[in-house]
């Protein structure tokens, strides 16, 4: 994958979450504030991807936060543990994105139940991904520009139909409705350190995926930013978005034609398949990357020998997925606990690149390794990543429904402890079996998950590679 296909997997990666099934919904607490929440969550997620993008340049590797937190920390468990609730997470994204191209859908096809759709897209998605990595980037690539054009379609003649009246009352559910929207708010950012899951397969990985992380991310502040003003500023009662499950072509609605709306309506079929596309590819990276670290059946670092795709992880990503979409808790709760996931990846990977960053004088540090070392700015970077993760958790953990008992919509961490602790005795399994066969564990975290040794002429370029 080359520059191009990094920047879209991360911008095309991302937007289907955001711009057509959250910017627009997350209002019903807090009306036009939105486009604040979206402006302060950017800070972190901007902090966020700095990390993420330093981090990948010393481990260019298949798992993204599995490798940067087992390696950083010489320990498979802290990594498993904070990546089981990431693939968690991934499925969960995935589910929802899916019903958002359902929603999407309804505007042609209006008796198509978004569920259906919703399977059948990712359906589609899995034989794609199965055909392996490059197909995946050229299709992720021609997705990315069709969406930029469909969203300028809306932007530019948007920014001449704005009405100032519109954005007042700017705060309609004071502090707590303001806080309460900023998890589904989170979930438009759920995608910008994706690249990092393809560090095996991106060529010049130090420049490239850097490059990918922080510049998506910025183009993506921008994107919403610019849509979050005009879908918010020309319609005169924000209830409309909260309501519509098909938020920029209600808004496009309001002055333009049926026809403009049509083609945002494709733009936002565009978006979520694109994200969905990318959550897939990306999530099959992390079984793969524990069972290379022999904590995960073998089967999952298998690749297929045609495709060079590890297929068992996309199968087990595209049936859990696919289940989800039928999970009739709703939407919102699919979107809190696919946003408590990731946060504890970005939390971990944050408190990760800090701990190398300090160590970096030391002899032999991994700190060493980047490709560029950044000045003392880095730790500001540090306390936005790690403090915003952290607060957006305690939001997205719903404590208030576990020690309540008040489980009409299921408390987050109520799905995420059980979750938890089949995944500890998965982990503790196949360590006792490793203990049992005198497994060297350093040897194993010495290695890079997804990249051999040295090339082969069987294997010239840098695509997946059996485990070791």
């Amino acid at each position: 994958m080359g520059p191009v296909g990094a920047i879209a997997t991360v911008i095309a990666g991302t937007l289907g979450a955001g711009l057509f099934v959250t910017i627009g919904t997350a209002s019903s607490t807090t009306g036009p504030s939105v486009i604040l929440a979206v402006a302060l969550l950017g800070v972190v997620a901007l902090a966020v991807a700095i990390n993420y993008g330093w981090m990948a340049t010393i481990f260019p590797a298949a798992g993204g936060a599995y490798t940067f937190v087992s390696r950083s920390f010489n320990s498979r468990l802290l990594g498993f543990v904070v990546t089981w609730t990431k693939w968690l997470g991934y499925m969960a994204a995935a589910a929802v994105v899916a019903l958002g191209f359902g929603s999407y859908l309804n505007v042609f096809f209006p008796g198509v139940p978004p569920v259906l759709s919703g399977f059948g897209l990712l359906t589609v998605l899995f034989v794609i991904n199965l055909i392996g990595v490059k197909g995946y980037s050229v299709a992720q690539s021609l997705l990315f520009w069709l969406l930029i054009a469909t969203l300028l379609l809306l932007v530019i003649p948007g920014m001449f139909s704005i009405d100032t009246a519109s954005y007042q009352p700017f705060f309609t559910g004071g502090l707590g409705g303001f806080t309460t929207a900023i998890v589904p708010l989170f979930f438009a950012f759920l995608g910008i350190e994706i690249a990092a899951q393809f560090g095996a397969e991106v060529r010049n990985p130090g420049r490239n995926l850097p490059l990918a992380m922080l510049g998506g991310t910025g183009i993506l502040i921008v994107l919403y930013m610019l849509t979050a003003f005009v879908i918010y500023g020309v319609v005169s009662d924000y209830t409309v978005l909260s309501d519509s499950t098909q938020p920029l072509a209600t808004a496009a609605s309001t002055f333009l034609g049926g026809y403009a709306t049509a083609v945002v309506a494709v733009g936002g079929l565009l978006a979520t398949s694109s994200t969905v596309h990318a959550v897939m590819a990306a999530a099959i990276k992390i079984p793969y990357s524990w069972s290379w670290d022999e904590v995960f059946p073998k089967q999952f670092s298998r690749v297929s020998e045609r495709f060079r795709t590890p297929h068992w992880s996309l199968l087990t990503m595209y049936v859990a997925a696919s289940a989800l979409t039928f999970w009739s808790s709703g939407v919102n709760q699919i979107i809190a606990i696919s946003t408590f996931s990731y946060l504890i990846a970005y939390l971990a990977v944050s408190l990760a690149a800090g701990y190398l960053y300090l160590k970096r004088r030391e002899a032999n540090s991994l700190a060493s390794q980047a490709a560029f070392q950044p000045g003392a700015w880095f730790y500001l970077t540090i306390p936005v990543a790690i403090i915003g993760s952290a607060g957006t958790i305690t939001q997205a953990a719903n404590w208030g429904a576990l020690f309540t008992g008040n489980f009409g919509e299921l408390s987050t961490l109520a799905i995420y402890i059980p979750w938890l602790a089949v995944g500890l005795v998965i982990f503790g399994i196949y360590w006792y079996r490793g203990k049992q066969r005198d497994t060297d564990v350093d040897a194993i975290l010495v290695t890079i998950p997804g990249v051999s040794e040295e090339p082969t002429e069987d294997e010239p370029e840098k695509t997946l590679t059996g485990s070791p």
